[in-house]
């Protein structure tokens, strides 16, 4: 019984980080669209407009640019870590290659040699696909939802090409990326001098502030 129970429980031990991300990702959604659905309905009352209903909150350029708009941050994000560090050092961070170490080009060739270049570079290919993805999803419901806010000044619609060279599209576009970087470069800066015992992302306890590339195992 006891071997049955741990077998069932082995799947959910060896992908426990990615479902607890993935349920805080669900909670964080569900409160934000009740949430946002409150600010809407307190807008359209502000302006006269009746109430919507929580479903049909959902459907509103104003929900789905929120989202768009973050999910493009964050993969673009990620993707520049991920592609940066490849060829960029930060001495000291746990994240960084060594600038001691020299590359063994030649070996590299021959040990990569065996993949394709899109295999090589899948992780980063992943990320700028779910980035341009997001990003044009951005542009569709954002231009949606600032046509919502237009009609209720009585303005004309506009399309989305003139929402792509709009002030409101880079203003919330370049809002979202300033605080990835920021974030990121504050994680890698602060990864160097300071530990998270057991942590994939920080260098063992023990470890000098100068070692490089090296995080708990």
């Amino acid at each position: 019984m006891v071997l049955r129970v741990k077998a069932a429980m082995r799947p959910i031990k060896n992908n426990s980080l990615s479902i607890v991300l993935f349920a805080l990702f669900l909670i964080s959604i569900s409160a934000q669209s009740f949430a946002g659905w409150r600010l809407q309905n307190e807008t359209l009352a502000a302006h006269g407009q009746a109430p919507v209903g929580y479903w049909h909150n959902l459907s509103t350029g104003t929900f789905l640019e929120g989202l768009a708009t973050n999910w493009q941050a964050a993969f673009l994000q990620l993707g520049s870590l991920i592609v940066f560090s490849g060829f960029l050092y930060q001495r000291g961070a746990p994240h960084s290659r060594d600038p001691t170490k020299p590359k063994n080009e030649q070996k590299d060739r021959e040990e990569s040699g065996r993949f394709s270049w899109t295999y090589r570079h899948s992780l980063f290919l992943a990320f700028v696909a779910l980035f341009a993805l997001s990003l044009a999803l951005d542009a569709v419901v954002g231009d949606k939802a600032y046509n919502e806010v237009r009609m209720l000044g009585a303005q004309p619609p506009i399309s989305i090409a003139a929402f792509l060279s709009s002030a409101k599209f880079w203003s919330s576009t370049l809002d979202t990326w300033q605080a990835e970087y920021l974030a990121i470069a504050v994680f890698v800066v602060l990864s160097i001098f300071l530990r998270q015992q057991d942590s994939a992302e920080s260098k063992p306890v023990e470890s000098s502030n100068e070692r490089t590339g090296e995080a708990n195992k």
